[in-house]
């Protein structure tokens, strides 16, 4: 019985051992994957290779001859001085972070036998100026060429479905691309902060678009949205300053806020006769039923709006840069979303009716000219940064219920610090009591301490 422990310990110890074979060859580390695999690294980060690198199809050590199939997390991550690379058709495996930061490496002809790649790749290779993904692979994964400024040529082959978050972010030189029909998710921040793109065609099999995707792609003047499309993210347009026509198709069923803030130059909203989930009364986007107003074109010349009756909730940056509004009438509205308002530099008269109960966060930040604000009785509740930056602002009127609330009043976020604001308390038997600036400070400060 001792024996056979024995002998099951050493099979053991030897197994372990030929797992964690390490040796280095001509300036690059291997490390043993099986008995007959291994996969490559750069030695250390005093030793970084320089110039072209090649990487072999097979090494030898110690009588062993081994195949070359991955190419290690983080493998070359930093070499800055790499600037060309030859992988061989034995690869399957490209890791996370593989050639991060090789910014002199201006392209990689990666072999149809790699059939997996790592998050972040090739982020910040900023000489890239041309890509061109394998076949075979179904995912382009996060932040594969993020930073690489000079691409200004992406080939993607057919049998992609996913794009995913910040693939192609801040690729400042790409002004267009083509992508393969077989796309079905572009994620998150996708294609980001690309100022030049001026032209993308996205596939009919598109069936989302995650948050983001196209924020501060401020040379976007054009794009269509496909027949599958069924969801868009939040702030997927932000800043796309030129952009002037867009149409919703009738597939989309999901929009949480507005995905067109900061587009200024966008006059109305459009969306397929046969939705079923949105419309639009005069350029603004409603849910269908009226009771969500999603958005309001930023350049629309809206001076003294009324917000329809049936409407019971803003939606999150419904009105964001709106700075065209002059006043604001609510009758039935409830909630406003967060940002709604935000950066309304001529919002100077507010009307918030008598149903309202909650303002999200920054519903009203940085808005120049309001002097005063009346919140109703109906009122409940109220995120942080509401009214931040309003630095006319003279005046609060709120009940005594509300002044009561510690958490509540003390991130109604108003200009605290300024010697002019007043709170005006109701009293449940019609009066009011008037808090000067000294009194505020004191319960701001009474607020923080417990």
């Amino acid at each position: 019985m001792r024996r056979i422990i024995v002998v099951t310990i050493i099979a053991f110890i030897v197994i372990a051992a030929k797992a964690q074979v390490e040796f280095i060859q001509k300036g690059l580390k291997y490390t043993a994957i099986d008995d007959n695999s291994v996969k490559v690294t750069k030695i250390d980060d005093k030793h970084l290779p320089k110039g072209k690198l090649v990487i072999p199809a097979q090494v030898t050590h110690d009588g062993v001859t081994y195949t070359v199939t991955t190419l290690g997390g983080w493998a070359f991550f930093g070499c800055e001085d790499i600037t060309e690379v030859k992988l061989p058709n034995t690869l399957t495996k490209i890791d996370i972070w593989a050639f991060c930061n090789c910014k002199k490496l201006k392209e990689v002809n990666i072999p149809p036998s790699v059939k997996e790649i790592g998050y972040s790749a090739f982020e910040n290779c900023e000489s890239f100026t041309s890509f061109t993904f394998p076949k075979g692979i179904k995912l382009v994964p996060d932040r594969l060429l993020q930073e690489c400024y000079n691409l200004t040529e992406v080939n993607l082959p057919e049998g992609i479905t996913m794009i995913d978050n910040s693939a192609f972010s801040d690729c400042k030189s790409l002004e267009s691309i083509t992508l393969p029909q077989s796309v079905e998710v572009i994620d998150s921040y996708a294609f980001a902060y690309c100022k030049n793109l001026k032209h993308i065609t996205l596939p009919k099999s598109l069936q989302k678009l995650g948050r983001d995707v196209f924020s501060g792609c401020t040379s976007l003047v054009e794009i269509e949205l496909p027949d599958a499309l069924t969801e868009i993210g939040d702030n997927v347009f932000n800043n796309c300053r030129i952009l002037e026509k867009v149409t919703l198709p009738a597939s989309l069923t999901s929009l949480r806020s507005n995905p067109f803030s900061s587009c200024d130059a966008l006059k109305e909203y459009r969306v397929a006769e046969s939705s079923e989930h949105f419309t639009v009364q005069d350029g603004i986007l409603f849910s269908k039923d009226m009771t969500q107003l999603i958005a309001c074109p930023p350049s629309k010349n809206l001076g003294d709006y009324t917000v329809p009756a049936t409407v019971k909730r803003i939606a999150p940056m419904a009105f964001y840069g709106c700075n065209l509004l002059t006043s604001i009438t609510m009758t039935e509205v409830v909630s406003i979303g967060e940002s709604a308002f935000h950066s309304c530099h001529n919002l100077a008269t507010i009307d918030f009716g008598t149903k309202l109960e909650t303002l999200e966060k920054g519903a009203f930040y940085s808005n120049s000219k309001i002097e005063s604000v009346y919140l109703p009785d109906s009122f409940k509740h109220m995120d942080m940064i509401n009214f931040e930056f309003c630095h006319k602002l003279k005046t609060v009127s709120l009940s005594e219920e509300l002044s009561k609330r510690e958490r509540d009043f003390n991130n109604l976020s108003f200009n605290f610090n300024s010697s002019d604001l007043r709170f005006i308390i109701r009293m449940p038997d019609g009066t009011t009591k008037t808090l000067k600036h000294e009194e505020i400070n004191d319960m701001k400060k009474y607020f923080m301490e417990r």
